[in-house]
């Protein structure tokens, strides 16, 4: 006599098989589930296997499987062994193959997870965030280029609205006079720069006081 709870069902019915072969008598079942699975477990016992298998990929190191039928209880071991020998280099979604007649059973090993390819989706969509942070900051960098090119601009219409010749020597994006050229006018003042504090520096709004002989 051997007692067996069902798995077939919440039921989980407590089955009682007594005898062997075609003498075999079952048990403590409230359906036919209850006796095809007294009589499967007896003759040839089966289960469906769930685990998970590695992957190459660091976001997802490994990934749920199963087979995707039963196989025989006695080979479950002999599965794993073979399952611990793959990686899953592809994004792979939940119901894919991972590996065909595994123990030569005739059953797929498929996933059970859409991990892998939410992972890949992610990745595409940070891609494409930092193409579009790198063209902004493009565009950035050249509207600042042009402000500065204005403020040259803006410089050099300053010094001709006050009556300087000399309006070389400005570069840069904030406009910093690093010399400005003396012009005939000047009588021979020579470098006459623009550094706040140096000899012969030009005041923007008065022009040099020069004696004439």
């Amino acid at each position: 006599m051997k007692k067996l709870y069902c798995i077939t069902c919440p039921s989980g019915c407590q089955l009682t098989v007594i005898g062997s072969g075609f003498d075999m008598v079952i048990e403590g079942y409230k359906c036919s589930k209850g006796k095809d699975f007294a009589e499967a477990e007896m003759k040839n016992p089966t289960r469906t296997l769930t685990t998970t298998v590695r992957t190459k990929f660091p976001g997802v190191p490994v990934i749920s499987v199963r087979t995707d039928g039963e196989i025989p209880k006695d080979k479950l071991m002999d599965a794993m062994q073979e399952l611990s020998e793959v990686i899953i280099e592809e994004e792979l979604n939940c119901g894919d193959t991972v590996l065909e007649n595994v123990v030569k059973t005739g059953v797929r090993v498929i996933i059970t997870s859409s991990a892998l390819m939410k992972l890949g989706a992610e990745l595409e969509n940070k891609n494409v965030e930092i193409g579009r942070r790198g063209s902004s900051g493009s565009d950035s960098a050249a509207g600042k280029a042009g402000q500065g090119i204005g403020v040259v601009r803006n410089n050099i219409g300053v010094l001709e609205d006050i009556g300087m010749d000399a309006a070389g020597g400005f570069v840069g994006a904030a406009g910093e006079a690093v010399g400005v050229e003396s012009t005939d006018e000047s009588d021979g003042l020579e470098d006459a720069g623009a550094v706040d504090g140096g000899e012969g520096y030009i005041k923007p709004n008065s022009r040099p006081h020069i004696k004439r002989k």
